[in-house]
């Protein structure tokens, strides 16, 4: 398992997903738990919360049917294709910010990008309750994943903004397009 997870963090997908298949405990097959794993599994890859949807599919992979471990098997390798492409997301994602914020810090508007290799932006509670309506409904916001709550973070934020896509880009540079207007109408006010 840990071998299929360094080739998967290399961004070798075949070979990561040829070792993963390898992985397998015919004393602790357990259906009912599989299928659990895959629903949180699956639960954590809408959030786009990565690393916990990862860890789910492996505990899936582990104790599955062979029908449950061929979907974490392709859970994992969908993974593995978002997160080959969050360098360019993330390289696009800094290029937006610091053009548009310039000599601003991410963190004085309540934003903050959590490391490489994590496709999370902090977003601080002040900041989230100062969005206009249309920039808070629906689920782009969402908690912090749990692998995050126990580290030291840049901001204080119990919220985050996850990204995949140039979509969530998008969404993440809209946002921050508001909190530097709140910020600039607060200064003149």
């Amino acid at each position: 398992m840990a071998k299929g997870r360094e080739l998967l963090e290399q961004g070798d997908l075949s070979s990561a997903v040829e070792y993963y298949g390898k992985a397998f405990d015919p004393d602790s097959v357990d259906e009912n738990e599989a299928r659990s794993m895959l629903i949180e599994a699956r639960s954590h890859l809408a959030r786009k919360h990565f690393l916990e949807a990862l860890e789910s599919f492996e505990e899936a992979l582990l104790m599955g049917t062979e029908v449950q471990r061929r979907q974490a098997l392709e859970g994992i390798f969908a993974i593995g294709q978002m997160r080959s492409r969050l360098g360019t997301l993330r390289q696009g994602l800094q290029q937006e910010l610091d053009r548009l914020l310039g000599v601003i810090a991410p963190v004085e508007i309540g934003l903050a990008l959590v490391g490489p290799g994590e496709n999370i932006v902090l977003i601080s509670t002040a900041a989230v309750e100062n969005l206009p309506g249309h920039l808070t409904k629906g689920t782009r916001i969402s908690r912090l994943p749990q692998h995050l709550t126990d580290h030291p973070l840049p901001i204080e934020a119990t919220r985050c903004i996850p990204y995949a896509d140039e979509e969530d880009v998008r969404y993440i540079i809209d946002v921050a397009t508001e909190l530097v207007k709140l910020q600039e109408s607060q200064r003149s006010a």
